[in-house]
């Protein structure tokens, strides 16, 4: 009997390696939630590919994936594929208790059903943006079980839809519901068929509605008090802010209350310009805001990528507020698709997500 069992598990360890692709990288058991997701709660989306396996052989597939993943929890070591990862960080920001919360952004969820196959052109996008951002919903899995697992909330920095369809506004929806999320706009929240659809000011304009209704905080500017810390989400989303922004974020920074921004572009300083401009091997901008104009020479780009990113009077403003302000303690952003800690002040940090990463903060 012994014999038998024994041969059943290597079997079972066999056929468990042959779906483990053998150039994938892994990293270590901060990249998923362990075993126990298996048994409980555990999503639609196979948590080993990420893959949705339906009938009678996805049943199968399924099954042999979910082996596959019990092993690689036995090791510690998860496949890194469309799978959210989790960095750790904290904030001093005199909190009356400590607490936790969750940022992320650019989740770009990209996807259309029969309600949009009527518009040619969006059927186009949404075919093209798939293939650019396939983990999406993966990805919204994972933030939603781990901000359940460790009691936290999600701070949302912007393009959580990569366009506007009924589809990705609905999916939105279900999760801002579902989950405590504090979010501001991103450039894509106000996209249709993505940098084919006109100025920006009016694209938002013509949508903005319909996707505030998606959310649960007003993504242009809102505020949450979290244990005596104040959390303000800004909409930067088009590189500038407006005047009423300013104002607003004025009349919130003067009562002292420690601060964390929540913005979707990040904002100018050295270290990060530096990362930006060296990140692509081909001329692009730096995609900041409040880049001073003597250094915007540098971007090498169109005309029209330096024009939309200048800084107009308030955003200037509003940058002078962030840097002169003692009491805002961090700036989370994303916008950019990477991961970077950058020095704004000698006593300010921003934190820049990558797009399938959630940074976990211990606020004190």
């Amino acid at each position: 009997m012994k014999k038998k069992i024994s041969l059943l598990l290597s079997v079972i360890v066999l056929l468990s390696s042959c779906f483990i692709p053998a150039s994938a990288d892994v990293i270590t058991s901060n990249h998923n939630d362990g075993i126990s997701r298996m048994f409980n709660d555990r999503p639609d989306f196979c948590l080993y590919c990420g893959e949705l396996h339906t009938g009678t052989s996805g049943a199968f597939v399924r099954f042999f994936h979910d082996v596959a993943y019990f092993f690689c929890g036995i090791v510690g070591k998860y496949p890194e594929n469309g799978r959210m990862w989790f960095s750790y960080d904290t904030v001093d920001a005199g909190a009356d208790e400590p607490f936790c919360f969750i940022h992320a952004g650019d989740t770009h969820v990209s996807l259309i059903d029969e309600r949009d196959y009527g518009d040619a052109r969006l059927v186009d996008t949404a075919e093209k943006r798939f293939d650019y951002c396939p983990y999406d919903l993966r990805c919204l899995d994972d933030l939603s079980f781990k901000a359940n697992e460790i009691g936290a909330f999600i701070v949302h920095t912007g393009d959580l839809i990569d366009f506007v369809s009924q589809k990705n506004l609905d999916i939105a929806k279900e999760f801002t519901a579902n989950n405590d999320v504090f979010a501001c706009a991103g450039n894509h929240e106000y996209h249709v068929y993505i940098w084919d659809d006109g100025d920006d000011v009016a694209r938002r304009e013509s949508v903005e509605q319909k996707v505030q209704e998606s959310f649960t905080n007003d993504i242009r500017f809102s505020v949450r008090i979290e244990h005596g810390v104040k959390f303000i989400a800004v909409d930067n989303s088009f590189h500038t802010v407006e005047q009423w922004q300013v104002d607003r974020f004025r009349e919130e920074i003067a009562d002292g209350m420690p601060v964390i921004l929540a913005l979707h572009v990040p904002v100018y300083a050295p270290d990060i310009f530096e990362f930006q401009m060296n990140k692509y091997d081909y001329p692009h901008p730096a995609w900041l805001m409040a880049v001073p104009e003597e250094i915007m020479a540098e971007y090498n780009y169109e005309p029209q990528w330096i024009e939309e990113q200048k800084a107009n009077e308030a955003t200037n403003e509003f940058y002078n507020l962030i840097i002169n302000s003692p009491n805002i303690k961090a700036i989370v952003t994303g916008h950019d698709h990477a991961h970077f800690v950058s020095q704004v002040t000698p006593t300010l940090k921003q934190y820049m997500v990558a797009t399938d990463e959630g940074q976990i903060f211990a606020v004190r």
